[in-house]
């Protein structure tokens, strides 16, 4: 199929990687004049502010993948919302068949520990998450099909958050906080699974959730990784009040998708493994 992604950072390369490696045309917009995985087309326009996105209107994408992140001097709506509007006001839906729009798990505003699954009502509870909602609507009166991705805490060889937070005790929760995550070459692998759905003729939903679907607390994760690396604990702290929400996914793992690293200590343990040598 061909497909047109817009953004091509860290998480938009490994899914460039695997949109060719499964057979597919791609075309990539990009800001910089960094590579792109080699047999993909690119194109360097900012969909933020370039006024030469009429270039757009001249391909026939079958899939238009949006996956930006904000830079520098561009704020959460101009990537999220202004930056999409932009898109799908130039591009051709001559041959459209679908468009996905990487969206976060931020859009749900539950901090108590609540379970959260596809099927759980949106309500943001801070700015950026009403930003990524708001972007979601753009997609509500396409005439193809729309999938918004709310994908939970990406982590990965160069995401290094919370071995940062191992090592500098001060970083450490004060509380009991639920935390989800899915690995990035997973969230790159189910992004493509996606495609692969769509070309078998699979109606896709408008919306679904990416993640490991084993949320765990925070300072657990942090023991886990301390024992790995065999560096001291600090005291544990306490263990209520809960915030944070606990997130499970349904349409994906139902549709035959299958992780590669089933939960953090499989996705940490290469990556620590790395550290350590």
């Amino acid at each position: 199929m061909k497909v047109l992604q817009i953004g091509c950072g860290g998480l938009g390369s490994l899914i460039a990687q695997q949109t060719l490696s499964h057979g597919h045309e791609l075309t990539i917009v990009r800001r910089s004049r960094q590579a792109v995985p080699e047999g993909a087309q690119v194109l360097h326009l900012d969909v933020v502010n370039d006024e030469a996105l009429t270039a757009l209107a001249g391909l026939q994408p079958e899939i238009l993948l949006y996956c930006l992140a904000p830079v520098e001097g561009q704020s959460y709506q101009q990537t999220y919302v202004q930056g999409l509007k932009n898109v799908l006001a130039q591009v051709s839906k001559t041959a459209l068949r679908h468009v996905f729009f990487i969206s976060s798990t931020g859009i749900y505003g539950e901090h108590q520990g609540e379970f959260i699954d596809d099927s759980t009502a949106v309500a943001p509870a801070d700015a950026d998450g009403q930003v990524m909602l708001e972007a979601e609507r753009l997609l509500y009166d396409l005439p193809c099909g729309h999938s918004a991705l709310r994908v939970s805490g990406i982590y990965g060889p160069q995401r290094l958050y919370l071995l940062r937070a191992v090592q500098d005790k001060a970083r450490w929760p004060k509380q009991a906080h639920w935390t989800n995550r899915i690995h990035e070459l997973d969230v790159a692998r189910a992004v493509v699974h996606m495609y692969e759905l769509l070309a078998s003729g699979l109606v896709l939903p408008a919306h679904c959730i990416v993640t490991d679907g084993v949320p765990a607390l925070q300072h657990e994760v942090l023991q886990w990784m301390a024992g790995q690396l065999r560096v001291p604990l600090p005291d544990t702290p306490p263990m209520q009040p809960q915030s944070g929400k606990r997130i499970t996914n349904q349409f994906l793992p139902q549709s035959g998708f299958k992780l590669q690293f089933a939960d953090y200590q499989a996705g940490y343990a290469a990556i620590l493994a790395d550290h350590r040598s």
